[in-house]
């Protein structure tokens, strides 16, 4: 059996990828609790349970929520030192937002814009509602392009009504991807007014996904009671969400970016999404939040506050906003490997400044931790080696009787003392480690356009020469080599295509996950090699 370890090996570990990322993507909560089917055309009246609400136009409340926006509507731009974004003086939504630190493509000129009304519907609103009164619409701002200077930086646009005017506050800070925005809502009228918040994320869906590399593109949300859940576009499509929360954040996640609206701390709010979609405008999903009413007395005001976070998953910045965002970051079912994983691999690269370099320091400490593991299965494996002729032999005697030849080779394995699973159970251990340190590989925005030495300029891309696939390749076949060699002739030959087919496969993996394996195998090969030495004196 230990002849045909490293073939049942990699195919195992193929096996369990591959399940990894069906699972993962199959990784969706969707608590349905208390759904109710509110009318989008009416405005919600503050006796009955709240009705939640679509991004739509101000003054809309009677017109169909599907109607296209209006496009034209004048727009404000917003420069900060991170973030470029646009607001639609309609009704305040961020339609546009470039993350200015981000590349589109390694060695490009065009920065990531994750929010983009225009070309994918992708916007973020927080605004505010007034029980049967209009919404507001219809902003001013003072100046149309606004340059961050100082910070905080607070941009300001207003509203004004008969009975009410709302101010909406934008404060940008240094060296974040966190906006803070305020709606400011003074009751001018002779009589107190019912007022609530809510934000919503609205987009659809992402084509550029790599098919090879599976990472989840949808919705997600946390609260304290279900903590993190996805919610995918097609779990939107199923049937309406609406769940009664407190501290809450909703997302929109893809590959390395998101977006989050977080609510205020211990406020209570709804959760919901929607389908938006329809044959005119194409695939739409919604995901938002909505808070109770408020009373505002006359010539009163009241301060509505949420942040949106619009960046990467860089957990050094998200995991000091709120409370589980740093769960955005989702490495699936091993979270609890991968996440001491990444800890140590950032770690070890602000030591060496060179994700790389990291990367094959903590290949290394794997490797060490996993040392007298792996050793009891490469002993286990130079022993088989050794019994290999005599297994063919007994093979030869007994071709014609199967029972005999299993009785007779449990005789040796007896004799010799060899546990013939002695060289897989040790490496069945590792395998969550390897899947885990994937999904860190994959996962980690950190890695994205990192570079390593030379030609290596983007570890989150393939190799661009095929070099480290190609020695990865090698390293395999020399690995074989070390093995005993499978006693069955069809065996010897999937046994001897299946470096091609890795060295094939791994060619379109990005480059630190074929470095990590490399690193791995050479490691293993040096172990062995001393190992198969010692016990042939």
């Amino acid at each position: 059996m230990n002849s045909r370890l490293f073939l049942y090996s990699a195919f195992f570990f193929v096996t369990i990828l591959l399940y990894d990322s069906y699972s993962y993507k199959d990784q969706t909560v969707t608590p349905l609790d208390d759904v109710t089917e509110p009318s989008y055309k009416t405005p919600p009246s503050a006796e009955n349970s709240p009705e939640l609400i679509e991004n739509r136009k101000p003054d809309s409340d009677k017109t169909d929520i599907f109607t296209e926006r209006d496009r034209t509507a004048k727009k404000i731009s917003i420069d900060s030192d991170n973030l470029k974004v646009s607001i639609d003086l309609s009704d305040g939504s961020i339609v546009r937002a470039e993350l200015k630190k981000f590349k589109e493509s390694f060695g490009g000129d065009s920065n990531v814009v994750l929010i983009d009304s225009d070309s994918s519907g992708y916007r973020a609103s927080s605004d505010v509602q007034l029980s049967n009164l209009n919404s507001p619409g219809g902003y001013t701002s003072e100046k149309e392009v606004y340059i961050a200077d100082m910070y905080p930086f607070t941009v300001a646009i207003d509203s004004d009504n008969q009975k009410y005017t709302v101010t909406k506050k934008y404060t940008f800070y240094e060296s974040s991807h966190l906006i803070k925005v305020e709606n400011v809502v003074y009751n001018k009228s002779s009589n107190p007014i019912q007022a609530r918040y809510y934000n919503t994320i609205e987009r659809g869906e992402d084509t550029s996904s790599n098919v090879m590399l599976y990472t989840y593109t949808g919705a997600a949300f946390y609260d304290d009671e279900n903590k993190f859940s996805k919610v995918s576009f097609d779990d939107i499509a199923d049937s309406n969400l609406q769940l009664k929360t407190k501290s809450s954040w909703i997302s929109m996640l893809e590959h390395y970016f998101f977006s989050a609206w977080i609510s205020a701390k211990d406020s209570d709010q709804t959760i919901y999404t929607r389908n938006l979609s329809t044959s005119k405008t194409g695939s739409s999903y919604l995901v938002g939040s909505v808070s109770d009413y408020s009373v505002i007395p006359e010539n009163s005001s009241k301060i509505f506050t949420s942040k949106l976070y619009v960046g990467p998953k860089t957990v050094s910045e998200i995991s000091t906003i709120s409370e589980g965002l740093d769960l955005t970051v989702d490495y699936g079912v091993l979270t609890f490997l991968a996440a001491p994983l990444f800890w140590v691999l950032d770690k070890l690269n602000l030591f060496l400044n060179n994700w790389g370099l990291a990367l094959i320091m903590l290949t290394i400490l794997i490797k060490l931790l996993f040392f007298k593991l792996s050793e009891t299965s490469y002993k286990s494996m130079a022993k088989m080696k050794k019994l290999a002729p005599r297994m063919t032999a007994l093979k030869e005697r007994y071709a014609d009787n199967r029972q005999k030849f299993s009785e007779e080779l449990m005789k040796v394995y007896k004799q010799e003392k060899v546990n013939p699973l002695g060289g897989c159970l040790p490496i069945l251990v590792q395998i969550p480690v390897f899947i885990a340190l994937y999904w860190v590989i994959i996962e980690s925005v950190e890695m994205r356009h990192a570079p390593f030495i030379g030609w290596i300029g983007d570890l989150s891309s393939k190799d661009p020469y095929y070099v480290l696939p190609v020695l990865m390749g090698v390293s395999m076949y020399i690995q074989q080599k070390l093995n005993p060699p499978p006693t069955d002739a069809m065996q010897q030959k999937i046994f001897l295509a299946l470096p091609f087919i890795f060295t094939i496969l791994f060619a379109t993996f990005p480059s630190g996950l074929v470095l990590y394996w490399l690193v791995n195998n050479i490691l293993s090969i040096a172990q062995q090699y001393v190992i198969n030495k010692r016990l042939s004196v």
